[in-house]
């Protein structure tokens, strides 16, 4: 079995490069998280292989109990609000803060990469 590899943030300008990388590294069996709404991010996907897409807000979810530990080898946390206009300090502290920590908790109980 092929572990996985989960990259959040992947279809933003720095992630969907980071996943063109990947793919040249030779590795496609990749779990890509954002937020794609309606904006055309969906186009940095273009030409990129990976395994299945989800939504951020579902992620989670399915982290908890449809991924397996087992068969993740590393993530790539890329995902956040970088807008320097932000003045929702709740969506801040939920999307930034709180999403990083339970990724990295994930990955330190679980000695994912």
């Amino acid at each position: 079995m092929v572990k996985k590899i989960i990259l959040t943030g992947g279809v933003g300008f720095i992630g969907s490069c980071f996943l063109a990388r990947l793919n040249q590294e030779g590795e496609n069996d990749i779990f890509v998280v954002d937020e794609l709404g309606d904006s055309a991010k969906w186009k940095n996907l273009v030409n990129k292989k990976f395994s299945d897409y989800f939504e951020k807000d579902n992620f989670l979810e399915k982290l908890n109990f449809a991924i397996k530990p087992k068969d993740i080898k590393a993530v790539f946390h890329i995902g956040a609000c970088s807008s320097t206009t932000e003045t929702d300090a709740s969506y801040l502290i939920k999307n930034n803060f709180e999403y990083s920590k339970i990724l990295a908790e994930f990955a330190l109980k679980n000695s994912i990469e």
